[in-house]
């Protein structure tokens, strides 16, 4: 993307502006009196790339047994780097997982299988949204920040459901079996994939869920490595703030700039300092340079063997039909 540098350069501006705000003097304190807690941090994130691993084996459906599982745990990994560094960072995960598992699935059941992995990372991303939303107007009310999250959470179970509803639509399979040519049986195994669950994909929204409570309890454990009291209310708060910096942030690297913002802003409502704030997303960005500095190395070190999609014997998958 063009403007990924401006925009990168943008969020590093803000970043710089918001440190010398806050005191740097304070925020280097705080910082390092946090970081023997950092490892715990680290393993719930372990706990986080399991769930999101589960989630996308079971938008696989009927076709998951046939995707290893080093090839997908590598898929994982590389995909946290491209979602923390892309611009519209799930998206593009999903895509790139999507082209490292088609040599095992074909490229219409691992494009379907990333629809709907994104699709329930936007319904789990919804309705953490709402708890989140509570804390918000436990702590301030009717803010800006309680509506934001309301907002969000509407606003993401609806890309959901329209996602889902407009893939699984006949009228979009006829036209697309129609347009695609010789590609037209692509894109009837396509929409036969996307067709397999139901309206909602519950069982990766609910492994997606399980991911956001995890983070949750990240933020409960940087709120107390900062010493700001970490109680369920305020851990909720905090991924709201997070959640909503991600969705206005989504074209800025690691959101970098922009959630330090948000924190820094809600500083007041969470009873603290703006460096106090401010630190627990410098925190959590570390956590996440970690985890991106694996991903950018995995195809470096970790080689899997290439393989064709003839090479993997398909099992006796029922067509299903969209209702």
């Amino acid at each position: 993307m063009v403007f990924k540098p401006v925009f990168a350069l943008g969020g590093l501006g803000m970043l710089t502006a918001m440190v010398h705000k806050a005191g740097a003097g304070e925020l280097k304190t705080t910082l390092l009196a946090a970081l023997p807690l950092l490892p715990w941090v680290v393993l719930l994130e372990m706990g986080r790339q399991t769930c999101d691993a589960t989630a996308t084996r079971l938008s696989y459906g009927a076709r998951a047994g046939q995707v290893p599982l080093a090839v997908l745990v590598r898929a994982q990994l590389i995909g946290t780097a491209v979602s923390s560094m892309a611009p519209a960072g799930r998206t593009a995960a999903e895509a790139t997982k999507a082209t490292l598992l088609t040599p095992y699935t074909g490229a219409a059941s691992a494009t379907a299988a990333a629809a709907t992995s994104q699709a329930a990372s936007l319904g789990a991303g919804g309705l953490i949204s709402f708890p989140c939303a509570v804390a918000s107007y436990l702590m301030t009310g009717w803010s800006a920040f309680t509506v934001g999250m309301v907002v969000h959470g509407f606003v993401l179970l609806l890309a959901s459901l329209g996602m889902r509803a407009g893939l699984r639509a006949k009228r979009l399979g006829a036209w697309m079996q129609r347009r695609c040519g010789k590609w037209g049986a692509h894109a009837e195994v396509f929409q036969a994939s996307v067709c397999a669950g139901g309206l909602c994909p519950w069982r990766p929204m609910l492994a997606f869920l399980v991911s956001r409570v995890l983070q949750v309890m990240q933020y409960a454990v940087l709120a107390h490595a900062v010493g700001i009291n970490a109680t369920v209310v305020q851990a909720l708060f905090t991924q709201g703030l997070y959640l909503v910096a991600l969705a206005m942030g989504s074209l800025v690297p690691g959101q970098v700039g922009v959630t330090d913002g948000m924190f820094s802003l809600a500083a007041g409502a969470m009873g603290t300092s703006a460096a106090k704030a401010m630190s627990i997303a410098l925190l959590a960005h570390a956590v996440q340079a970690v985890f991106v500095l694996a991903g950018a190395l995995t195809p470096l070190v970790w080689r899997v063997q290439k393989v064709t999609v003839a090479q993997v014997v398909p099992p006796a998958v029922p067509v299903p039909v969209c209702r």
